[in-house]
């Protein structure tokens, strides 16, 4: 419980809003999207799918909630991603959130235990020759970096990331710097219970960390 008192009040500290980000790029997510109103259907619609969720027996709430859904359906909504990877989740919820804001798109979902040769099989099937608009990482510690570079191989410039659970434990803690070190990338955006990531070739290296 303290560790994760001591990261929030740590991320508050250390995190800005728009008047803080001199990227474009940044700015225009910040305030035309992260800081605008979510549609209140969309909201009735995503507490509909939880509804439907828990009357399935031995369901885990954990699993099948997202964290600030609000901003989940925001971020898709201004994105609008068609084709989506999802690790980490076996229920269909994720997909069914997702398609709350761009009813058009495929998501595919995988597990998250890359140790297993079937998982890894079903994870280089997955992203083998298709590349991704959104990948979403709904993963153990351990799995993350190890997914995190394998879908590396199956993005284009305007796909995303999304890392959720960033400040769980230390072990994700190191495992968001590495990400955010690795070469790859030009820019992540971490809001505390979400990272994004961004591999955008016309954006120099920058890190920001937003207040919502």
């Amino acid at each position: 419980m303290f560790f994760h008192f001591f990261q929030y009040v740590k991320f508050l500290l250390n995190s800005t809003n728009q008047h803080g980000v001199h990227s474009p790029f940044v700015y225009r997510l910040v305030t035309t999207c992260f800081y605008t109103k979510v549609d209140k259907k969309q909201i009735a619609q995503y507490r509909e799918i939880q509804k439907n969720a828990l009357q399935v027996r031995n369901v885990n709430l954990s699993k099948l909630s997202c964290k600030k859904p609000e901003l989940l359906l925001k971020v898709i909504g201004y994105f609008k991603p068609i084709t989506s990877l999802e690790i980490g989740n076996a229920s269909e919820h994720f997909a069914s959130t997702v398609k709350i804001a761009q009813h058009n798109a495929t998501v595919t979902t995988i597990a998250n235990t890359p140790e297993t040769a079937d998982d890894k099989a079903n994870l280089l099937k997955a992203i083998k020759n298709k590349p991704y608009d959104m990948i979403f990482f709904n993963s153990t510690e351990k799995a993350t970096l190890s997914y995190f570079e394998s879908c590396l191989s199956s993005v284009h410039n305007e796909t995303f990331f999304i890392f959720k659970d960033l400040y769980q434990s230390k072990e994700m803690r190191t495992t968001w710097a590495k990400i955010k070190q690795h070469p790859k990338i030009t820019v992540t955006v971490d809001v505390y219970d979400y990272g994004f990531v961004f591999m955008r070739k016309e954006q120099q290296k920058e890190h920001f960390k937003i207040r919502l």
